[in-house]
């Protein structure tokens, strides 16, 4: 007998080899699909892509060269930019456009003897205009103070009126300032502020830039209705505010009567075209300018507006 006798030596088979493979190509892939799953673990939540927009409220007026509104323009009638480049209109409506309307009376003693015509003039306005349940009214002297607040009836605004007297220094600034943030939050996309006042400032801890920066913020209107003469008033304060924001000044003398400078704003307020258009949040001033191609019509809108 050899020595090889009496051993036996096994060898792997075949069905053995691929049964060994099958369990090192299972464990590999649980290595693997183990270590896939703490990558994603350990990576952020991946956020969809939002872009922020802001709708462009534009309110515009259009006169002839005779200064009388111009009526029944379409929205293809219209070309608006901002920051040069043309913006597609979303929205488009013309006249009767719902309004919120705020009117600051200057009762400071420059005041004294034009008071009872603003008085005069206010009530007219507000027994006139559809808009009376968004009116509100503010009055500054040596301080802003609430007159007529909105929803309140019309016979508690004669009382308090018939009540109001002139007193010290002019913040009209600050009264500005109120305003536009007061209109701001009302609902109607149309807003205005009517101003009595002789454009002076006197005690404001706000200033011009305050102003502007709140009407554009605001999108609203500014008229001015100074009363008396012209070498007693700030007309580059009050006509710059009104041209920047698509407003306009109203300058009356004494003799004047009032109530017709009111019913004017009231007839320009209800034949107004309103435009929106969508643009991407971008903060800072953007500047807008509206055409009307081949009509022979002059435009007045505000000159842009400020975002945040």
């Amino acid at each position: 007998m050899s020595s090889a006798e009496g051993i036996n030596i096994l060898f792997p088979t075949g069905s053995f080899k691929s049964s060994l493979n099958a369990r090192r190509r299972l464990a590999f892939s649980l290595c693997i699909g183990l270590l896939i799953s703490v990558i994603m673990q350990a990576l952020p939540a991946q956020r969809p892509l939002r872009v922020d927009v802001d709708l462009v409220n534009v309110v515009l007026t259009a006169q002839d060269g005779a200064g009388r509104f111009v009526t029944g323009l379409n929205e293809g009638d219209f070309r608006i930019y901002e920051d040069g480049v043309e913006q597609k209109i979303a929205v488009f409506e013309r006249e009767d456009v719902d309004s919120a309307i705020g009117i600051l009376l200057d009762n400071s003693l420059s005041m004294v003897d034009i008071l009872p015509r603003m008085k005069t003039g206010l009530l007219d306005f507000a027994e006139h205009t559809s808009s009376f349940s968004e009116l509100f009214v503010l009055t500054f002297g040596t301080r802003v103070r609430t007159l007529h607040d909105v929803g309140q009836p019309i016979s508690q605004l004669e009382s308090r009126l018939k009540a109001l007297t002139v007193q010290g220094t002019s913040v009209l600034y600050d009264s500005l300032v109120e305003g536009l943030r007061k209109v701001s939050e009302r609902e109607p996309e149309r807003k205005a502020l009517l101003v009595f006042t002789d454009g002076i400032d006197t005690a404001s801890k706000s200033g011009f830039k305050d102003v502007l920066i709140e009407a554009q913020k605001a999108g609203a209107l500014l008229y001015f209705i100074p009363i008396g003469s012209r070498i007693l008033i700030d007309e580059h304060t009050i006509d710059s505010l009104a041209k920047e924001t698509g407003g306009r000044v109203i300058y009356l003398q004494k003799t004047d009567r009032v109530p017709p400078a009111m019913e004017t704003i009231r007839q320009e307020l209800a034949k107004q075209y309103y435009i929106g258009y969508y643009t991407a949040r971008k903060p800072g001033f953007h500047s807008i300018r509206v055409e009307a191609p081949g009509r022979d019509v002059k435009i007045r809108a505000k000159s842009g507006y400020y975002s945040s």
